[in-house]
């Protein structure tokens, strides 16, 4: 089991933001993408990837350049802010496993995400929902697959990779990873949920882990 705490319905929401520069109150989010996983098996549910319309002069040049922003490829395929939002909402929604309780006392579920780096990506997703002013269904508590491998190289240091980005991690754990996919929000979305399945199997295999 990926998580004590998991039951057969629990779902996880792998994520990843592409921007326009670090700063979640000024740069827009230019990409996102995310694979929905069964919490049990960890198997792939469902697939989203946007594009986002932007105003390139919100953004940072060396941050679009970096994120292989295409002026052509956005006029043709992205979506403006708000109906990406409401779009990423409605996948969320559908995902949506994780039971909290309004202040009436009502039951509604939340999705569980989990990114590399997680308060990156956390910060920008509900700064830019608060902008539109559209509700988030989504946990404001994001799982880290960073934090994760942090606490495992920690109980397990004989090994440690020289740091801590995600293609160096996918390397460490013979993950596939194209250099190609990097800063793409699909590639490296899909890279984050295949490095969570290679560490739940490193952690199983290791006798008596306190990782797990």
């Amino acid at each position: 089991m990926a998580l004590c705490a998991m039951t057969e319905h629990t779902k996880l929401v792998f994520l990843d933001l592409e921007t326009g520069g670090p700063n979640p109150k000024v740069h827009p989010i230019v990409q996102i993408a995310a694979i929905a996983v069964d919490g049990e098996t960890l198997s792939n549910l469902e697939t989203i990837e946007l594009k986002i319309r932007i105003d390139e002069r919100q953004a940072a040049k060396y941050a679009l350049r970096k994120n292989s922003y295409s002026r052509k490829l956005w006029q043709e395929h992205a979506l403006p802010a708000e109906a990406a939002a409401r779009r990423f909402a409605d996948f969320l929604k559908r995902h949506a496993t994780y039971p909290t309780f309004s202040r009436d006392g009502t039951e509604y579920r939340l999705a569980q995400l989990v990114a590399h780096n997680a308060e990156f990506d956390a910060a920008f997703l509900q700064a830019w929902y608060d902008r539109l002013k559209i509700f988030c269904p989504a946990r404001h508590q994001v799982l880290c697959t960073l934090q994760r491998c942090l606490w495992y190289f920690f109980e397990n240091p004989s090994c440690t990779p020289q740091n801590f980005r995600l293609e160096t991690l996918c390397q460490h754990f013979g993950v596939p990873f194209s250099a190609a996919d990097a800063h793409d929000a699909l590639g490296d979305v899909r890279a984050t949920v295949s490095l969570y399945r290679a560490l739940i199997a490193r952690v199983a295999a290791v006798p008596n882990s306190t990782a797990a």
